[in-house]
């Protein structure tokens, strides 16, 4: 009897479930010959047999005060993550993005798994701040799975071998506006906007109240505005409470296919600084980004950061194609106008759209190899 792959893998946000679970199924499709094991969310639950160790969103946190709230959590979630993989012993370990949590894992199990191939998929964002951190990735993975093609230069001069696999979210996109419409019951007049306020919760606490204002101040300038926000089953109850006592309520939508389908149907969307961004880019839907964390959180990055952008499609371009809104700028007003802006100036519209189309020749969109197929055979290489 052949002895089956074991593989344990690791996602600390929805994001990152869903890079995961197309990896997942990318490299079940490559060799049936594999079990996979590790923490998840929902996209990762549907790959069979596998089952998480604990819920995900207990260590779905961003900025350093929110991490010092949640330390002991994430501790204890630390050492059974390590118990896990020394009792499984797997083949190889794959950790997706949330580089914090991932790392401490991993400095703890790779030592005492000399057998143990570790790959990290999604490259930290050295290019942005701690342009130090490469070196020390480097000496604790055996493969980086990166996204962009400017990304492997930090991490090769260290020894570490990489892949530039693409981003998997550009290449998922598709949608049907009309059959967003009929399963909504809206009209082809109706004007719908999407607003994205992340997948984690402290960050939509601080956006939705920001969002709720502005859908107020839209309704009184836009003709028959539609107002769509798709959420995950991290916070959807979080976000159906919420929103239950605006005035304008929203349609509040679930699943991948809807997020898409909605995109299609969308004339602009108000977004969340991350990874959703780059899929607006490939709807082709103008988008303008909210992004607010705590005072403390902002006080710190800011002596770190030490790029001019946060948004991926302007980093990647090198100027500002999307308009970004941060901190103290993250206001109704600001918001609103260019909200209105992005809705109603044709001019303008266009000249978004010709930037994204710029934006996705430089990522190389039209490659016919998904990213994560090419990111399994990375993967299913180091097996050999």
């Amino acid at each position: 009897m052949v002895r089956k792959n074991k593989i344990f893998v690791i996602a600390g946000e929805s994001s990152g479930d869903i890079l995961a679970a197309d990896l997942m199924k990318s490299i079940l499709k490559k060799n049936p010959n594999v079990s996979f094991f590790g923490v998840g969310g929902e996209e990762m639950a549907k790959i069979p047999t596998f089952k998480s160790l604990f819920d995900m969103t207990d260590i779905a946190v961003m900025g350093f005060s929110e991490v010092i709230k949640n330390i002991f959590k994430i501790k204890k979630h630390i050492k059974q993550t390590v118990g896990a993989i020394l009792k499984i012993k797997p083949d190889i370990v794959i950790t997706v993005d949330a580089p914090g949590f991932n790392m401490a894992v991993v400095k703890e199990v790779r030592g005492k798994l000399p057998n143990t191939k570790f790959v990290h998929y999604v490259a930290p964002q050295v290019w942005a701040w701690k342009e130090k951190r490469a070196e020390k990735i480097a000496k604790i993975f055996d493969c980086l799975l990166c996204f962009f093609p400017f990304e492997p230069k930090y991490f090769e001069k260290y020894g570490l071998k990489c892949f530039v696999v693409g981003h998997t979210s550009i290449k998922n996109v598709v949608g049907n506006r009309e059959r967003f419409l009929k399963n909504y019951n809206l009209s082809k007049n109706d004007v719908v906007v999407t607003l994205l306020p992340g997948s984690r919760r402290q960050m939509a606490e601080r956006l939705l109240p920001i969002y709720r204002d502005v859908v107020d101040e839209l309704y009184n300038k836009i003709p028959n505005l539609k107002i769509v926000i798709p959420t995950t089953e991290t916070i959807d109850y979080f976000i159906f409470s919420e929103t239950r006592s605006w005035k304008y309520e929203p349609v509040i939508i679930k699943g991948k296919q809807n997020r898409y389908d909605a995109f299609m149907a969308s004339v602009a969307s108000l977004c969340i600084s991350g990874t959703a961004v780059l899929e607006l880019a490939v709807a082709k839907v103008p988008t303008v980004v909210a992004y607010k964390i705590s005072k403390l959180s902002y006080m710190i990055a800011k002596h770190f950061v030490k790029i001019k952008n946060v948004t991926l499609p302007n980093i990647i371009m090198g100027k500002t194609i999307v308009p970004e809104f941060i901190q103290d700028e993250c206001n109704c007003e600001n918001l609103t106008k260019a909200m209105v802006k992005a809705i109603t100036n044709k001019k303008y519209r266009e000249s978004q759209l010709k930037n994204y189309d710029e934006l996705l020749k430089k990522m190389n969109f039209n490659d016919k190899k998904s990213p994560s197929d090419k990111g399994a055979e990375a993967v299913l290489s180091l097996l050999n």
